[in-house]
């Protein structure tokens, strides 16, 4: 699978990203990428790290790492023609719990410890299934705040890959009873 060139504007669980939506512009869901080996090595990785649930804008328990290994391995996974060079090694691991959200926002810049170049995408590498009507989905919005209009909603899909620039606002929607378990991290 490709990045936006695939049309399903009518659905905010799909999992293709609509091309011709204004403010999705650089937003790609990737399915397929990752082998299930990798996947659960995430698995394993996570369940050794201490969890945090202090934040002020979401509902969740992350587990922090810094990892250039695990960074060359997200990359290596990643099509070449998307021309993404370096991830940074400075990740979290984000467990929504049932009730689990994040409210709307847009990323930060990160400058990368070692070239010292800004990152310019954010990345969820999704690790859990969440089910159609369980809630969960990355949803992108038309600006940042309560009432903004969503244009489009990513179900967690596990193996699957959202990518997109820092800027564009986004929320995750409260989980229903399956736990929603992702990768963060930034790219450039």
């Amino acid at each position: 699978m490709t990045d936006a060139d695939d049309d399903d504007a009518s659905s905010t669980s799909s999992l293709n990203v609509p091309s011709d939506v204004p403010g999705l512009e650089g937003v790609r869901y990737l399915h397929g990428l990752f082998p299930e080996e990798f996947l659960e090595e995430l698995d394993e990785m996570r369940l050794g790290l201490e969890g945090s649930t202090a934040s002020s804008n979401m509902y969740a328990n992350r587990r922090f790492l810094r990892s250039n290994e695990l960074a060359r391995k997200v990359l290596g996974y990643l099509p070449k023609e998307l021309g993404y060079t370096h991830v940074l090694s400075d990740m979290r691991f984000i467990e929504y719990p049932p009730g689990g959200h994040i409210l709307p926002h847009v990323d930060g810049v990160r400058r990368d410890d070692e070239t010292f170049v800004d990152s310019t995408t954010s990345m969820l590498l999704f690790t859990e299934d969440v089910p159609e009507g369980e809630g969960g989905e990355t949803e992108f919005l038309e600006s940042v705040g309560d009432e903004a209009k969503v244009l489009f909603g990513a179900r967690p899909n596990r193996g699957s890959i959202l990518l997109f620039p820092h800027g564009v606002a986004h929320r995750g929607n409260c989980v229903g009873l399956h736990l929603k378990v992702l990768l963060r991290g930034d790219l450039y």
